[in-house]
């Protein structure tokens, strides 16, 4: 396992095989022959709080489509946390997740065609991010 900063304000666990996509606003993660996929960004706020996860959620929710409340599979210690899930025309599970601190927000999203609860390392590794600045 290696610890990475995707964004300075974030850091996350990742297996040491992991191949990683990263640009300036999103960062994508996924293995050789898995169909898993987790992507993250992040949101700072130095002056004001931040709108609260389950506000987030609600608001993409809003945008269309059904949804449905998820429970995560392990607990992200220090934060507000939110999550649903969705699944498009092509049969890909789309499961949102807003992790929110006082002063930054994480929105990830992990994927699979099928069902994404098998995603381990995903879940693994999105249950290892940590905020990196306060």
């Amino acid at each position: 396992m290696k610890r990475t900063n995707p964004f300075p304000s974030v850091s996350i666990l990742l297996p040491d095989d992991i191949v990683e996509d990263n640009d300036s606003t999103v960062a994508s993660y996924w293995m050789a022959g898995d169909s898993c996929l987790l992507q993250i960004s992040s949101f700072l706020r130095e002056r004001e709080p931040q709108f609260s996860a389950a506000q987030r959620l609600s608001e993409r929710m809003e945008a269309g489509g059904e949804w449905k409340t998820f429970k995560l599979p392990q607990e992200i210690p220090g934060c507000e946390t939110a999550a649903a899930l969705t699944t498009d025309a092509q049969g890909v599970c789309w499961i949102h997740v807003y992790l929110v601190w006082g002063w930054l927000a994480v929105h990830a999203t992990v994927s699979q065609r099928g069902e994404p609860t098998t995603c381990d390392w995903a879940w693994n590794s999105l249950s290892s991010i940590r905020p990196t600045v306060m």
